[in-house]
């Protein structure tokens, strides 16, 4: 694709608040999107998104979670927010490294949290 057509599709997402989309493109043609004068062709939204992403990166916070460990994190939002704590806990002992990471607690709802640190306290 061209980096032209990707800017156009870019605004168009934005625009639009279909922000996966804007942020995969964005992602796909991050070395061309960041130059200067591509940078400036893209609408104010899009300008935004690339500046969040880019914080991401310097932070460290770009992917460290896989599409399969925040399909489980939000699993057990689910159980949670459903009160099916069995399942919540079975998810618990399963993936006990999962949730003993730090970068997992913002992808928990607060109930979950709170579930999480009961469970680390029962022997």
């Amino acid at each position: 694709m061209r980096i032209e057509t990707a800017i156009h599709y870019i605004n168009e997402y934005c625009k639009t608040n279909n922000l996966p989309k804007a942020r995969s493109l964005i992602e796909h043609n991050w070395t061309r999107i960041t130059e200067s004068r591509y940078y400036l062709h893209l609408n104010f939204n899009a300008q935004y998104l690339v500046k969040i992403i880019k914080e991401e990166i310097e932070k460290g916070m770009h992917q460290q979670l896989t599409l399969e460990e925040k399909r489980i994190l939000n699993q057990m939002n689910q159980y949670v927010r459903d009160l099916r704590y069995s399942h919540a806990k079975k998810t618990y002992t399963k993936h006990k490294d999962l949730f003993n990471r730090s970068e997992v607690h913002n992808w928990l709802t607060s109930e979950a949290k709170m579930l999480c640190d009961a469970f680390i306290a029962q022997p």
